[in-house]
């Protein structure tokens, strides 16, 4: 059905498309590196022959370079000549991410159709990843040093690669495509790309050692010397995959320090003694090393994330332009083109949230790495979006494919949310009860901000948010909040509001718990309030969502003295008919039935002329903020 198969004949793929499949992308892909390469140059070189078939195709992809869940990439195209020799010539083509055929850069060397289908080819595709070009080498000289002049290039057509990590081979169903394609090489030189193979005896197989010098992301490989060895290849498997090959020149060489591996993870290795290609061929691989786990001195069995606790290093003031995020690893998170940017947002459950880390778009590779795992419950996840409508997706690492597994699908930060200026939480339970690895990925156009990751072992249930009442009871410095009983809480938590700040945070215990008198605030504002149900502490039930608000109004007087305490500090005294104030502001003198008699502003000092008696004098600063207070006019 177009699926690349393994032919039988030594290490092959074949492709032999055959009706009635429609006008489908069939592909196979594998990655040729454990992350992401986004910077110098790739080369993928193979064996490639139409099998014995003449073919009648304009432009077709037979092999493309691209990244992880992308069917279209940094291509190799075989199609047949134009008018008038089409019917006659084919030729080989490429383009550098675009998949339409009047983007392909094609090269001016044509084959006979007669030849061209009994041939094989060596085919060099190249991808420079600094200026996103990609290059076309036919029938390149095997063994030399410097590269040639490439048969096509393209450096113009739309969708280029910033990254690359698979190798794919693909067939599109609405064009018949027959082909072979051998001994796949991916590699980052010319040299490497071309090199000869040699027909000489093989050398002996060296005795693998065991891993030493481990570390997060690394360890140094042992083995015994070979005779008239010129060098080791030293392969690194995570199970059967195969994750980096490093080389080491010199016969008597017996050790090489492997890096970038991926900390708390288990691996083996092999050792190939590399022959001088005229009188030894390469050995055969060693036996795998015994299985050793890079180190994770961040391992932990719980992780609660405090991005403002100082130990977040340098915090960027402004995000990078799109394709300038640095990368770097930090209490062993990796951020990969993402950056530990500051500003506060609140969160739902009521906390604020100073830093953030900010992932890059989906083009660029934004994820944030976790340390690894021991065990777990439930991951916590409070996350926000520049956009409503984009979201961020959880992976985790499968140690037996290699891969970064999606959980569930794309976790999106809603309309109403970002209209609130908050955060979203987001709670997966997830039972593991061996070490696991998971990552954040950004897979949308826009900007995607972490605020906070944690993990339980316990994987408790979200109470339900209370429903509110109205305020009662309201005097002229508090009040008394009132909500319904949640299920299962242990208590309630009472957020005070003064306009968006939180002025004051009061806990009530017992379930049944309906009520809370609030008390110290000013008089004549505006508050709102909201009520949080409490669990048990994150064991069986987690902290409620915070309520919607309710709103209410301290009064102007104290219904049993007609004054209010002093609330800005400012010092009001009397003598005689004069009222003195301690700074300059707004008199508003009221009887003692609540009628205006007297006003005057931008004074410190007044002189009424009242008759003897009690008053209320109502003062405002410069900055709005009041005192009320009686007074006695002699």
């Amino acid at each position: 059905g177009g699926i690349p198969l393994l032919s039988g004949l030594g290490k092959s793929l074949t492709c032999d498309y055959q009706t009635p499949y429609g006008s489908t992308n069939y592909y196979n892909n594998k990655a040729f590196n454990a992350t992401s390469i986004s910077t110098g140059t790739i080369y993928a070189s193979f064996l490639y022959s139409p099998n014995g078939v003449s073919q009648n195709q304009t432009s077709a992809t037979v092999l493309l370079l691209t990244g992880t869940g992308s069917t279209t990439g940094v291509s190799v195209y075989v199609g047949k000549a134009l008018a008038p020799n089409d019917a006659t010539n084919f030729r080989f083509g490429t383009t550098r991410g675009s998949s339409s055929g009047s983007d392909v850069k094609w090269s001016t060397t044509e084959y006979s159709h007669a030849d061209y289908a009994s041939s094989v080819f060596f085919v060099v595709l190249k991808y420079d990843l600094s200026t996103q070009t990609s290059s076309l080498f036919i029938n390149p000289v095997v063994g030399t040093a410097s590269e040639p002049t490439a048969d096509a290039s393209d450096n113009t057509s739309a969708s280029p690669k910033a990254s690359l990590q698979v190798v794919e081979v693909k067939v599109n169903g609405s064009t018949k495509t027959v082909y072979k394609i051998s001994s796949v090489n991916i590699s980052t030189t010319w040299a490497e790309a071309v090199g000869a193979q040699s027909t000489a005896s093989p050398l002996s197989t060296p005795t693998n050692g065991t891993a030493t010098a481990i570390t997060a992301n690394g360890f140094t490989a042992n083995w015994t010397p070979v005779t008239n060895a010129v060098g080791y290849d030293v392969k690194v498997y995570l199970g059967t995959n195969l994750i980096s090959t490093t080389n080491v020149s010199g016969q008597a060489s017996s050790s090489l320090a492997i890096t970038g591996l991926m900390s708390g993870i288990s691996y083996t290795y092999t050792v190939i003694a590399k022959g001088d290609v005229t009188n030894y061929a390469d050995s055969s691989p060693s036996t795998a090393s015994t299985i050793f786990t890079t180190l994770d001195p961040y391992l932990s069995n719980a992780l609660n994330t405090d991005f403002n606790d100082g130990s977040w290093g340098e915090v960027a003031l402004t995000t990078p332009a799109t394709g300038s995020y640095p990368s770097s690893i930090i209490n062993g998170f990796d951020l990969s083109t993402a950056i530990m940017y500051t500003g506060s947002v609140r969160g739902i459950k009521g906390e604020i949230h100073t830093n953030r880390i900010a992932l890059d778009k989906s083009s660029t590779g934004g994820k944030v790495s976790f340390p690894t795992i021991n065990s777990l419950g439930q991951i916590e996840i409070h996350a926000s979006a520049g956009t409503a409508g984009n979201g961020f997706q959880l992976k985790e690492f499968n140690q037996t494919t290699n891969a970064w597994d999606l959980i569930g699908a794309t976790n999106v930060y809603e309309a109403a949310t970002k209209a609130a200026v908050t955060d979203s939480i987001y709670i997966f339970s997830l039972a593991r009860s061996t070490p696991s690895k998971f990552r954040i990925e950004n897979p949308s156009n826009g900007g995607i901000y972490l605020m906070q990751v944690i993990t339980r072992t316990t994987n408790p249930a979200l109470l339900t948010k209370p429903v509110m009442g109205s305020a009662s009871d309201i005097t002229i410095t508090g009040f008394t909040a009132n909500w319904t009983a949640v299920a299962n809480a242990s208590g309630y938590n009472v957020w005070v509001y003064k306009g968006t700040t939180n002025v004051s945070t009061v806990n009530a215990s017992g379930q049944a718990t309906q009520s809370l008198a609030i008390d110290g605030l000013q008089s004549d504002s505006i508050y709102t309030y909201k009520v949080q149900a409490v669990g048990d502490g994150y064991i069986t039930y987690s902290d409620s969502f915070l309520s919607f608000a309710s709103s209410t109004v301290t009064t102007l007087h104290d219904p049993s003295t007609g004054i209010d305490k002093t609330e800005i500090g400012v010092k009001i005294s009397t003598m005689n008919k004069e009222i003195n104030c301690s700074e300059t502001g707004n008199f508003e003198i009221f009887n003692l039935q609540g009628a205006q008699i007297y006003q005057a502003k931008n004074l410190s000092s007044v002189n009424t002329h009242l008759a003897t008696g009690l008053y209320i004098v109502r003062f405002t600063n410069k900055s709005g903020n009041r005192t009320i207070q009686k007074i006695t006019i002699q």
